[in-house]
């Protein structure tokens, strides 16, 4: 099954061929936006109006207490010109690939919403580690942990008919888990992503990465994925960060510092139900 998959989407990469889903209109329409020297912040706006769901994604997101020193926006041309015409592209597009593979069978649908669960839990503690413990823009460590999974779907649509029971889910989770890196990377090249992160499915899952690199946001991601583990934060379930390069360049000694801060808590609250 695993080679089956994995080859049926490599083969569509080499044939330049992957079914990658239609991006609605409006997002397809911000992208070209995005890359127009010539577009204004009230032209991006306008066609973002277009969309009332991703208008309300990025007004909370743009007005969110989490953006550090940032004052209240009351247009969204003003959410536009504060979060910059290429962030606006990659968080259109990236929710815009939440709903993009949509198999057909009602066990993939739950493996769907699990890895859906993922990315999003990810991408809130990514936020929350940005903005506590470095001087990486936070939006752009959201988008990260949004992304860094996102290899999964269209594995799951290739082994979608497989998923026949609870063994079956369980079996093609930990495939997706061993081979979604490879195919996350891909794709995001081939959507034009920063390296910055389109490079982070491939990277995050190396623990022991060279700590005297600089920070990056594939380093966020590595603990955020840790640390995701546990939402709670109680229990023998807390993961170890102990030699972790990772959580050191973050300051974190243990999960225990991040579980028990109380303003890393709040702001998490808050991240999560800026992805709900």
């Amino acid at each position: 099954m695993e080679q089956r998959a994995v080859g049926e989407v490599r083969e569509h990469f080499r044939l330049n061929a992957l079914k990658l889903p239609t991006l609605p209109e409006v997002t397809a329409q911000v992208q070209a936006l995005a890359a127009d020297p010539r577009a204004t912040a009230d032209k991006l706006a306008a066609e973002v109006l277009r969309d009332p769901a991703l208008t309300a994604r990025l007004m909370r997101i743009a007005n969110s207490p989490l953006l550090r020193g940032r004052m209240e926006v009351r247009s969204l041309a003003q959410a536009v010109t504060r979060l910059g015409f290429h962030y606006v592209r990659d968080l259109a597009t990236a929710l815009a690939l939440e709903h993009a593979f949509e198999p057909d069978s009602a066990n993939a649908r739950l493996l769907m919403r699990r890895i859906a669960r993922r990315s999003r839990d990810v991408a809130a503690i990514s936020h929350v580690l940005a903005r506590h413990c470095t001087r990486l823009p936070p939006e752009q460590a959201l988008l990260a942990g949004l992304l860094h999974f996102i290899g999964a779907l269209p594995l799951l649509v290739a082994v979608a008919e497989d998923v026949a029971d609870q063994a079956g889910v369980a079996a093609i989770y930990v495939m997706i888990e061993s081979r979604h890196a490879e195919i996350g990377m891909e794709l995001l090249r081939q959507w034009h992503f920063p390296e910055e992160i389109a490079s982070v499915p491939g990277a995050y899952r190396d623990l022991v990465r060279d700590r005297e690199a600089p920070l990056d946001y594939a380093d966020i991601v590595t603990v955020a994925s840790l640390l995701a583990t546990s939402l709670d934060g109680t229990g023998s379930d807390m993961p170890d960060l102990d030699d972790v390069p990772a959580a050191d360049k973050l300051g974190l000694r243990s999960a225990a510092d991040f579980y028990s801060s109380e303003p890393m808590q709040s702001d998490l609250l808050q991240s999560m139900s800026l992805l709900n």
